[in-house]
């Protein structure tokens, strides 16, 4: 797939409602406390935006060639100061027979992104965000499940309910909210079977 031609796509978006409320759950429990942040499969980079204009200091992380174009594009200096752009895939996170070396961070989002990577590297990056979280840091995220459509595409990876279950084992999970229905993508029609989640790590 061209993510490039994707992210034309998606350009005048909104902001993504799973952020949107991750972002809330921070504040509800930390008021205007800023801290850092992992943006994976960042994409055209508007919460990473959105988290630099907050304050925040951001690791940006996706795997087009444009990434940093895409990322910076109307940030200020000050900004870009607090911000870090990674080019890679998930597969170029993963040492051989480790975990994601991530970051420590308040708050790692993965807006439809954690998908596109085999289930073996899946699990080796899963386990580097979990590792990743402070006391009290929030990931947010989608998971496809096995219904979904784009489980036909090669170097994907899906959840039932149960196997969701285990991955948030441990942590508080704040929205669990399944989605299942037909609806449309950049692509055209689509089946969309998706987790959309947020938790957070003990304090």
């Amino acid at each position: 797939m061209d993510w490039s031609d994707f992210y034309v796509h998606q350009a005048g978006r909104e902001v993504r409602p799973t952020f949107t409320a991750a972002l809330k759950a921070w504040r509800d429990a930390r008021g205007e406390q800023v801290g850092e942040a992992v943006d994976l499969g960042c994409g055209d980079g508007l919460e990473t935006r959105m988290l630099l204009a907050d304050g925040w200091r951001v690791l940006a992380v996706d795997a087009d060639q444009h990434v940093v174009e895409r990322v910076t594009a109307g940030t200020s200096e000050a900004e870009r100061e607090r911000l870090t752009v990674r080019q890679a895939t998930y597969a170029e996170l993963v040492p051989d027979g480790g975990p994601v070396e991530l970051p420590a961070a308040d708050l790692v989002y993965a807006g439809f992104a954690l998908p596109f990577c085999t289930s073996e590297v899946f699990e080796r990056l899963w386990a580097g965000i979990r590792a990743s979280l402070r006391p009290g840091g929030v990931f947010a995220g989608q998971l496809f499940g096995p219904k979904d459509d784009f489980a036909a595409w090669p170097d994907t990876n899906t959840h039932d309910r149960a196997d969701v279950d285990r991955l948030l084992s441990g942590l508080e999970v704040l929205r669990l909210d399944e989605e299942d229905k037909d609806g449309t993508s950049f692509a055209g029609p689509k089946h969309w079977h998706v987790f959309h989640l947020i938790a957070r790590s003990s304090p």
